[in-house]
This record gives C-alpha cells, sequence and structure tokens, in this order.
C-alpha cells in the first residue's frame, strides 16, 4: 500500500463522522461512507466531500475498492462489517467492542488470517499519554512484580438515560478498563466474577463491579457506575466531539515494588465560566492548532502505519482485543447468574 491509504467510513454518526476527519488529516483518502441513514449519509458525505456512499459496505466495496474500512456503526453490527470488509481486500479498523461475543471476534481474526489482513480495534484509552506511560512503565519493572489492578470510569447519569441501554454497559464502559487491564498485563483473563445494580434505572445495570483473575495471577477490578450527577465539572463539553456530561476515571497499578495512580479527569486546567464549570479532557481529542489532536489521533496514525506496513501490530494486537471480547462476555454471564465464570481467551 501506498502513501495516503484510501479508506471507506462505514457508520457516520458522531463518532464516525470524527472519525472521517481524523483519517483525512492523518493523511488518508476518505473515498466511501456507508450508513443506513439516508439524511445522516448526505450530510456527511457534502461535509466531507466523498462522492461514493451506499447503505450497504459489500455493494460500495464492489464499486469502490478501499485499502482500508473503518466501521464505526452501532456495536452489533461490527463483526459483520468487519469481515465484510476483510473478505473484499480491505483491512479494518473497528471501534471497539471489536464483538459482542467470543465467536465472533474468533470469526474476525480468522477472515483477517485467512485473506492476510491486519484489524486494529478502537481501543482508544491504550493510545491517552498518561495510560501509554503507565502501561511503558509497568513493563519496565517500574511496580516490580505487578500484583493488583484497580480501574474505575463512571458516566453522567443523564447518558444513561439517553444512551446507556443501547448496548449493554458492559460493552459500552468496563470494555475501556478490561483491555486497559489486559494491555498492562500482556495476559488473557482466566476468571470472572461480577455484580450489578439497577441504580439508575431497570432497562440495564448502572453500576457494575467485576473482579478478573488473570493468567500469571494478577488481581484486577472493573468498576463502573452511570451516577455522575448533572452538577458536576464537564470533561468534554466542547472540542470536535462535544458531549454534555463528564467521564471521571481512574487507574492504579500495585506491586511488590511500587504504585502508579493515573486519573482520568485532572484538576490541571479548570474553567469557571457563566454556563459553569468544567475540567476539559485534554487527553482523548483535543483540537490542536485546527486539527484533531490526542489519542485518537495516535491511534489512526498507528492503524495507518499498520495498514501501510510500516509497523507491527504491537500496540493493539488482535489477540489481545480478542481477549478483551471473550472477558467482558464472561462478565455479562456472570451479572445474569451471580456465578463465576471461567474465561476461555481465543487463541
Amino acid at each position: 500500500m501506498s502513501q495516503g491509504p484510501t479508506v471507506v467510513v462505514a457508520g457516520v454518526g458522531r463518532f464516525g463522522a470524527l472519525h472521517a476527519r481524523v483519517w483525512r488529516e492523518a493523511g488518508a483518502r476518505v473515498v466511501g461512507l456507508v450508513d443506513t441513514d439516508p439524511g445522516r449519509l448526505a450530510e456527511v458525505a457534502a461535509a466531507h466531500r466523498v462522492a461514493q456512499t451506499d447503505r450497504d459496505l459489500a455493494a460500495l466495496l464492489a464499486r469502490q475498492p478501499a485499502d482500508a474500512v473503518v466501521v464505526a456503526s452501532d456495536e452489533a453490527s461490527h463483526a459483520d462489517l468487519a469481515v465484510t470488509a476483510l473478505e473484499a481486500g480491505s483491512h479494518a479498523f473497528v471501534e471497539k467492542p471489536l464483538a459482542l461475543s467470543t465467536v465472533d471476534a474468533q470469526r474476525i481474526a480468522d477472515t483477517a488470517a485467512a485473506r492476510g489482513r491486519q484489524v486494529v480495534a478502537g481501543h482508544i484509552s491504550r493510545f491517552a499519554a498518561p495510560m501509554a506511560r503507565m502501561r511503558a512503565r509497568i513493563a519496565g519493572g517500574a511496580v516490580g512484580t505487578l500484583c493488583v489492578l484497580r480501574l474505575r470510569r463512571d458516566f453522567s447519569r443523564a447518558w444513561y438515560a439517553s444512551f446507556g441501554d443501547r448496548v449493554h454497559p458492559v460493552w459500552e464502559s468496563c470494555i475501556h478498563d478490561i483491555d486497559l487491564a489486559i494491555s498492562f498485563t500482556g495476559r488473557p483473563v482466566r476468571r470472572v466474577v461480577a455484580t450489578r445494580s439497577a441504580a439508575a434505572g431497570e432497562a440495564a445495570p448502572s453500576v457494575v463491579s467485576a473482579l478478573l483473575e488473570f493468567d500469571g495471577g494478577v488481581i484486577a477490578t472493573i468498576e463502573s457506575a452511570w451516577l455522575v450527577p448533572a452538577g458536576a465539572p464537564g470533561t468534554l463539553d466542547d472540542g470536535p466531539l462535544a458531549l454534555d456530561g463528564a467521564i471521571v476515571g481512574e487507574a492504579e497499578a500495585l506491586g511488590l515494588g511500587g504504585v502508579i495512580k493515573q486519573r482520568l479527569v485532572s484538576d490541571a486546567l479548570v474553567e469557571w465560566t457563566g454556563s459553569g464549570a468544567q475540567v476539559p479532557d485534554l487527553s482523548l481529542w483535543p483540537e490542536e492548532d485546527g486539527v484533531v489532536g490526542g489519542a485518537l489521533r495516535r491511534e489512526v496514525g498507528y492503524a495507518v502505519d499498520v495498514f501501510t506496513g510500516r509497523r507491527a501490530p504491537d500496540v493493539m494486537p488482535l489477540r489481545e482485543a480478542c481477549w478483551g471480547v471473550a472477558t467482558a462476555e464472561a462478565i455479562v454471564s456472570s451479572l445474569d447468574t451471580g456465578d463465576p465464570v471461567r474465561v476461555t481467551a481465543p487463541a
């Protein structure tokens, strides 16, 4: 593949449209857009000057081949769209989660291997600078023998009301920290036990707490609560993807030789204005000198390099994304039954 890979974006909601922008800014050529909403499709195509659009990915790729497909559609469609892209000869960038079942994750991996294509899962937290440093320091022995991980990510309660039941919250919020725990250990999870609460409503569990036992002995706790009140300082209120609300989280690694702690929201920058208080997130997708930067830009740049053969898929190995799917699936099962669940990680 030459410089400036051609890209089709499948799913052009708010995040898909942001992907179209960031891939262009990273040097890719967006040659096609796919979505089931014709109005949204026309709007984003006009904004990004893309001529080829379709409701069906296979149909579009038949007339407009692409080096890569960015899958940014609803979670339930990720596996089928990824396989469609791979079978058409394209690499695939798949927003998190890679799939909603271990079977589908393995189907993606098997198709990628058979077609000789690369798959990058969109676990953006791996590319946030603080998390990347935390991973590097753990790998470099800064905490000695790693023993325990504690990861927490809380969302605004208003988000639960608007989209909290679109997909099980384990796949929406916990999957980020499942993936971080896997990246910090480099090992698959062997057993999970989880509990939940419907504190914010009955549509889906709004509070989840899970205990993970890793191959090798590390223990991790994963917690998520969609209970941050409306009065909390906003973290994503402006920028290229404005969300009215907050994501609040922490990550902690404890070893025999040290401890590393990281807060998702830092009070190093606080804004008090007539509209309230904000603690702007500067790590995910801040706008810098007119382009999108931060973790999203690094993630897309990494994917471009992997797809063009300039680097190995070392930061986000497909195998580890499959481990994350197997772990999330086991947590959902444990939440349903209340029992511990053994995890059979894909090879």
